[in-house]
């Protein structure tokens, strides 16, 4: 219940969002926190109303549950300060665009040019927080992106559910991704908050058209159908993806059994494509917006062919399906999925399930325009639930065959699954990646020094780094200067290449380039500084890409702040003309 309100409020917060974009409306102070109360008060309803499931002990212990599962989460990320990697930098620099204009927006300016056409639907809730809470974006980022990334557990717990009715295997399989698999917790040295939220609305959203399709639904059940659709389609489009395809297996299938039962039961189809139809063309103005400005890019609907599938991509593809103590869950899942298809009510999610795993492998035929890894990224949602789901299944099926002593093998099946939960803490406890973290807290001084003493005009160069695919990026706390205090920075994130024009595009990737080969005192350095017109230089030391030192015999660059490892210098343009 508690991940079909988060669900429900940011597919809820994603829609109100493009109607105030479509109607051309700024979101006041007023409306938000109305907005809250009316959120509050439905909460306590809710909690009056089912005071006698809530308060029990079942309810404490579900209570103790959730917490566990959060606190973990916020375990794996206590050395961050700010959220981590690349992706986060413009995941921030969205949600403070959005904080700024009052929600959705059709443009990054002034920070960067060209159109905005993302999912959106992480920031819009993110936006949401940051402004209900205080909280600064870049911050708001990391605490709900953990949020998110344990909320993924209470959706496969809610999918599971769906899926058996059976809450051991639902609590099992919410153990497994929680503990065991290095998805979706890895997500947080990524920075992966857009796929974060797209997996969490997908195991919901399917959760939740399952429940449409076996019972008879009331108008609240369509209306969370149809928010959590919504919320699938503008969180990831990867998500929104994986959502077609199941329910094009489930149409499939609904054929199939219709025609050799010669039992057509409409009701039942209409029920679950009503809502989720009304949710794809509530979303339709966005994706048209998404065509217009990225259709000659995605390449939908095709097979492409791979050149030089090697050792490497199979080994990446078993680092994410990890970690080594993951091995032998991924293999009972895998075991599980094929069980499923001689199973009435899993039937559909195991073919949808294995295709998942199929997809995932480097093979030399794919379909456009995800990549394999991608696919890999999500394979703990289907084999986790079928893993549990069959160790839940063996287990009873045992219970019934060794009956002297009955109690036998209920402890072995515990013993099992705590034994691949200890392994699986042992290997997860950290969640982050070391290099991947690119600021601590040296960089945050620093870097509200910058937001309390220098100019909203300034601009910084900083050291760089190739990124891939021609991207260069920030190697430490200055990367941060753009989304943390709106100054414009010489890699202004890897987010410039989705709408700036190309001759933007290539300038700044050229201006990386020369940033990340520059020297002690290079006469580079004055180029760049003349042709994007800086005034200031972000130091770090001990990080890639070093050739300021201390600037002995550099003219024209004199030292503002100095803090541990954390320096600012002011340019004298002037003197070098």
């Amino acid at each position: 219940m508690i991940a079909k309100i988060i669900g429900v409020s940011v597919g809820s917060v994603s829609l109100l969002a493009i109607f105030f974009y479509l109607m051309k409306l700024s979101v006041s102070p007023i409306m938000l926190f109305a907005y809250a109360g009316l959120g509050s008060v439905l909460v306590l309803i809710g909690l009056v109303r089912n005071k006698n499931a809530c308060f029990t002990w079942k309810g404490w212990i579900a209570f103790l549950f959730v917490g566990a599962i959060i606190g973990w989460r916020f375990w794996q990320a206590r050395d961050l300060v700010l959220p981590n990697w690349v992706d986060s930098l413009h995941h921030s620099l969205i949600v403070r665009k959005m904080v700024e204009a009052g929600g959705l927006t059709a443009t990054l300016e002034p920070y960067l040019p060209g159109p905005f056409y993302y999912h959106y639907a992480f920031h819009s809730f993110t936006a949401l927080f940051s402004q209900l809470g205080g909280l600064d974006p870049a911050r708001s980022v990391l605490v709900v992106g953990q949020v998110l990334i344990a909320s993924i557990s209470l959706g496969v717990y809610s999918l599971t559910k769906s899926l058996t009715r059976d809450w051991r295997s639902a609590a099992i399989a919410a153990l497994f991704v929680t503990f065991v698999t290095k998805m979706p917790g890895y997500y947080l040295s990524w920075g992966r908050y857009t796929l974060v939220t797209g997996v969490l609305l997908l195991s919901l959203a399917i959760a939740q058209t399952i429940s449409v399709w076996r019972e008879k639904p009331d108008w609240k059940q369509a209306v969370a159908l149809l928010l959590l659709v919504v919320g699938t389609l503008l969180s990831h489009y990867f998500a929104a993806f994986l959502l077609a395809g199941f329910l094009l297996l489930l149409g499939i299938g609904w054929v199939i059994t219709s025609f050799f039962s010669r039992k057509w039961h409409w009701q039942r189809l209409v029920a679950v494509v009503a809502p989720v139809l009304l949710g794809f063309l509530l979303t339709l103005p966005w994706y048209l917006r998404v065509f217009r400005f990225a259709g000659n890019n995605l390449n939908l609907g095709s097979f492409r062919t791979l050149d030089g599938i090697n050792e490497s991509q199979w080994e990446y593809l078993l680092e994410l399906i990890g970690p080594k103590s993951a091995y032998p869950l991924m293999a009972i899942g895998l075991v599980g999925l094929v069980w499923f298809l001689t199973q009435k009510n899993l039937r559909i999610f195991g073919v949808w399930g294995l295709l998942v795993v199929g997809l995932a492998l480097p093979l030399s035929l794919q379909l456009t325009p995800f990549r394999s890894d991608y696919y890999g990224l999500v394979i703990f949602l289907p084999v986790g639930i079928s893993a549990a789901v069959l160790l839940v299944w063996l287990s009873d099926q045992l219970a019934r065959l060794i009956t002297r002593p009955r109690w036998a093998v209920e402890p072995i099946s515990v013993a099992l699954v705590l034994c691949l939960l200890v392994a699986g803490v042992s290997a997860n406890v950290s969640a982050v990646n070391p290099e991947t973290i690119l600021a601590d807290q040296d960089d945050v001084r620093a870097l509200d020094w910058i937001n309390e003493h220098l100019p909203k005009d300034a601009r910084f160069f900083i050291n760089t780094t190739p990124w891939g695919y021609g991207i260069y990026r920030g190697v430490d706390g200055g990367a941060w200067i753009l989304p943390y205090t709106g100054r414009w920075a010489i890699v202004p994130t890897i987010f410039y290449t989705f709408g700036s024009p190309p001759l933007e595009k290539e300038t700044l990737r050229e201006v990386g380039k020369q940033a990340s080969e520059i020297s002690f005192c290079d006469p580079q350095l004055w180029k760049i500084v003349e042709s994007q017109k800086l005034t200031y230089i972000y130091f770090k030391a001990n990080k890639d890409s070093l050739w300021f030192a201390e600037s002995h015999g550099c003219s024209g660059i004199n030292r503002l702040y100095s803090s541990s490892s954390v320096s600012i210098w002011v340019i004298d343009r002037s003197s070098n003309r």
